[in-house]
């Protein structure tokens, strides 16, 4: 017998491949993972492929996965249409349609030379932090996703003025430069290369799939 699998959801936005690989555990095992003790085990008559979603909806509920920056993604319309009402993921979390496309994104290279050697996007001045006034590094650094602001800031400063519920890591925030409504998530993943170009459709953290495999029990 063939069985032929298509992708039918991702989550993604993970911060790296531990929490994306601890975050499929807990998955498929809702009932020894001591986050999903709640979660009711799966009826004799009910499908797993909805058995899977309601424990999705369940964990995006619950910390540490309800704090995340995560995105849910349909990659299969018939499927979007008929069960995307089935669970509703926390305001900050995206649900998106289509397939994700990658892209990458190459360091350009200055043609000036100093002292023989060519310069890089590497190469950059001395960046203060705009909140506590001391030294930034570039890579370090956090910027705001509005193209017109000069925000600059360490992460940790930023997230301390973000963070209102004494919780380490902050959802959401208002720049202290522009007074934009910004998202943690996404000035995390401008951080680490994405948003260049806004056509672009590209994240660079770890996928979860769950595929229409289960449909049939």
């Amino acid at each position: 017998m063939v069985i032929i699998m298509n992708m039918v959801l991702i989550v993604h936005g993970f911060p790296n491949s531990t929490s994306a690989l601890r975050f499929e555990w807990a998955w498929q095992h809702p009932h020894v993972s001591r986050r999903l003790k709640h979660v009711s085990r799966k009826k004799p008559n009910q499908k797993s492929f909805d058995f899977c979603l309601m424990v999705l909806s369940e964990m995006l509920k619950v910390g540490p996965w309800c704090r995340l920056p995560l995105i849910i993604r349909w990659l299969d319309d018939n499927f979007a249409e008929t069960y995307s009402t089935s669970f509703s993921p926390p305001l900050h979390m995206p649900i998106c349609y289509g397939k994700v496309v990658p892209r990458k994104v190459a360091k350009k290279i200055s043609r000036e030379k100093a002292n023989g050697e060519l310069k890089t996007e590497e190469d950059h001045p001395v960046l203060l932090c705009s909140i506590c006034g001391l030294i930034s590094e570039k890579n370090e650094s956090l910027t705001c996703i509005k193209p017109s602001c000069r925000l600059i800031a360490h992460l940790i400063c930023l997230a301390r003025q973000f963070s209102t519920d004494d919780k380490i890591l902050p959802i959401e925030g208002t720049c202290p430069s522009c007074n934009t409504n910004v998202l943690w998530g996404d000035l995390i993943r401008k951080m680490i290369g994405c948003y260049q170009d806004l056509q672009s459709d590209v994240d660079n953290s770890p996928f979860i799939v769950i595929s229409d495999e289960d449909i049939v029990d």
